[in-house]
């Protein structure tokens, strides 16, 4: 490696020398032949975001770079700052090429590259203006930085551009993690004799030319790739790899299979960089999964201690006291019943995310958080628990899915039993717990079966204490008998399903607006005093006034700024820009990152305990670029930052520093001694040995 660079500089140096000599000589200008323009593209249905390209044309022998240059030169940079009315900028890729001077080798383009950029807007009804700060490295004879400042209009709900054509045909450029002609069958580091990366691929028609270019951990640099052709157009492909230590890596590398105009992505985790130099393939692949199970399991049972799971604790409360009236199901049938609900859930979690994940679409832990209908739904259904916790199911009703919901949450029926336990496992999602977020990294960067197995293991985890409680039933005979006592506890169980109501009243708020999310409450409102009119006590009339003011609150709640705004308005958060992280630890900054979401409790208790706390708002504030991101509503842009970290939920932190210019990721519970020691980490500066 030091080899490399020492040429990189050299050559750059002569580079630099000749230049003007060549100028005189030859009538070589050493200005670069670049010029950028920016297209604007269609808006989606929505009018929510729309696409724009960053048209780059270049002139003969000169390029520009990919993401990771290689060897030398450096990637584009982009800042929106200027920007109005846009939330973020998703930058495309387009499949680059192999460059080689001598035993020099960069990733690029030349001729003519067209960036594809998704912008999400802030308010779909009005116009945006996007400005766009481009800085782009080209080299020929010489290598020179040329800076850009572009301008464009996005006109609200436009369509047919003329250059939307254009956008589309690069996007059909970009790899993605599926291809109709090119298939990854197996990705693994073997580290004998030296470390390499072994690709056994699959294409249809057969390869030609193939390429394969290795990015994610500034730490290490791919050689070039030695194939080896085997039949039916499978090929076993080699590529050197330096840069690895004992510990592995600090983030997952992304390896871009290319061949001619069709090219795949796929993703190496963490996990699979660390095994022993000595562990085969089929026992490393066995012994990976069973330590991914043991850490399924953990998590599982973990998440339900999870503050995300404190607003449901009721409905088990509530159940486990329930088991002895007379129209309950027996004990061990109703334990087993809800236990079923949870691995039930999980599992269609599992098959969700697989299918999802097959269709190339955006996935993650706890994302149906960002879906109104999914909001509105749980809405419902807690509305219904509420009221029938409050007795008003005891008569009649015109309501027979409204009776059978309520039914369900009080837990009447081995039935209600299982979907007590579905709807337990889905609010208590929005968060990863510890060794959860391990868990789902694992599973989700693997294939369908891989991604059931895992998540079973996650609801085996959840459903251990009923499970346990099944195995042993005379446990239950520590719980008292039911009473005139349980009617307060009922109270108390219902004035916890209309808080968590109204929390998801609040997201869906930030997510569809006030008027979605008041027109939601109003008519929950209005089949709650339906249900009261038939018997009109105090209690009825107290929880009236209390859905009264639960609306007065979510039209508070929804025209405050948002939460991002309000918590440490004196600290002077950045948006979250992934390529401009790299430039400032560069320039010696440290960069704290968090990502969170209003749907996510675990986020909320990190930032009212630690990071509001003193010592680390100091810190923030003084000689810290803290950088905050909002995953409340989908983000492609969030969602692939992640994703490079092999992470899929929340929360998410990370510092970065001249001491850790890879990142040092956080947990997801934090302390003030976790954040500050890897700030103090971070920050030290790298001493030449």
């Amino acid at each position: 490696m030091f080899v490399r660079l020492t040429a990189v500089v050299a050559l750059l140096a002569a580079a630099l020398a000749l230049a003007p000599a060549a100028a005189q000589t030859a009538g070589f200008h050493p200005k670069a032949d670049v010029s950028t323009r920016l297209l604007v593209g269609d808006a989606d249905d929505a009018g929510s975001a729309a696409w724009l390209g960053l048209d780059v044309r270049l002139g003969p022998e000169w390029h520009t770079y990919w993401r990771s240059a290689g060897d030398a030169g450096a990637p584009p940079e982009f800042d929106w700052s200027g920007s109005q009315n846009v939330a973020d900028v998703t930058v495309e890729w387009p499949a680059p090429r192999r460059f080689t001077e001598a035993d020099i080798d960069t990733y690029g383009y030349e001729n003519h590259v067209l960036f594809p950029l998704h912008v999400r807007l802030k308010d779909a009804s009005t116009p945006a203006h996007l400005s766009l700060k481009a800085v782009l490295y080209v080299c020929s004879v010489i290598c020179t930085q040329n800076e850009a400042q572009l301008e464009a209009e996005i006109a609200p709900g436009s369509h047919q551009n003329a250059a939307q054509a254009q956008i589309d045909d690069w996007r059909q450029k970009v790899p993605r993690d599926s291809s109709q002609t090119l298939s990854i069958q197996s990705l693994r580091l073997e580290r004998q004799p030296k470390p390499h990366l072994v690709i056994e691929a699959h294409a249809q028609p057969r390869f030609t030319a193939p390429d394969v270019f290795v990015d994610g951990d500034l730490a290490v640099a791919a050689g070039r790739p030695q194939l080896e052709h085997r039949a039916d157009g499978d090929a076993l492909i080699s590529i050197p790899v330096n840069g690895l230590d004992q510990a592995g890596l600090q983030r997952p590398l992304r390896v871009t299979l290319v061949d001619g105009d069709r090219a795949l992505e796929a993703a190496l985790p963490q996990a699979a960089v660390a095994l022993s130099p000595s562990v085969s393939k089929t026992a490393a692949a066995t012994s990976s999964i069973w330590v991914i199970l043991g850490i399924a399991l953990l998590g599982g049972f973990i998440l339900n201690l999870m503050p995300c799971v404190f607003p449901v604790l009721s409905l088990k409360v509530v159940s486990l006291i329930d088991h002895r009236t007379t129209d309950a199901p027996p004990l061990r049938a109703a334990l087993l019943a809800t236990a079923a609900g949870i691995l039930a859930s999980f599992a269609a979690l599992a098959v969700t995310l697989s299918t999802l994940k097959a269709a190339g679409a955006q996935i993650g832990w706890g994302l149906q958080f960002q879906q109104p209908a999914f909001l509105i739904a749980m809405s419902v259904v807690l509305v219904a628990f509420a009221a029938n916790l409050l007795g008003l199911f005891e008569i009649g009703l015109p309501w027979w899915l409204g009776s059978r919901i309520g039914g369900a949450g009080h837990g009447r029926s081995l039935a209600g039993h299982v979907f007590n336990g579905f709807v337990m496992t889905l609010l208590a999602t929005p968060c990863s717990a510890p060794f959860v977020g391990t868990a789902v990294a694992f599973a989700l960067s693997q294939q369908a079966p891989q991604i059931l197995l895992v998540f079973a293991g996650l609801g085996l985890g959840m459903a251990s204490p009923y499970l346990a409680l099944a195995a042993v039933p005379r446990l239950a005979a520590l719980l008292p008998r039911p009473g005139r006592w349980m009617i307060a506890v009922r109270a108390v169980a219902a004035a916890a399903m209309i808080a968590t109501t109204l929390w998801l009243i609040i997201i869906l708020a930030e997510i569809s607006g006030i008027a979605t999310a008041g027109v939601t409450a109003a008519l929950l409102l209005a089949f709650v005093l339906a249900l009261a009119a038939s018997r009109i006590r105090l209690r009825h009339a107290i929880l009236a006034a209390l859905a009264t003011a639960a609306i007065a609150l979510v039209v508070v709640a929804a025209t405050r700024p948002p939460a991002t705004e309000m918590k440490g308005q004196d600290i002077a958060w950045q948006p979250l820009r992934p390529d401009n992280i790299e430039g400032q630890v560069r320039t010696g900054h440290t960069v704290f990152v968090d990502i969170g979401a209003s749907w996510c409790v675990t986020c909320k208790v990190n930032e009212t305990l630690v990071l509001d706390s003193a010592a680390v708002h100091r810190r923030l504030t003084s000689d810290v670029i803290p950088v905050k991101a909002d995953w409340t509503k989908p983000n492609d842009t969030i969602a692939a930052y992640l994703k490079s970290f092999d992470r899929y939920g929340l929360p998410f932190n990370v510092v970065f520093g001249p001491g850790a210019p890879n990142g040092i990721v956080l947990p997801e519970l934090l302390t003030q001694e976790i954040v500050l020691d890897a700030i103090d980490t971070a920050s030290r500066p790298v001493t030449a040995h």
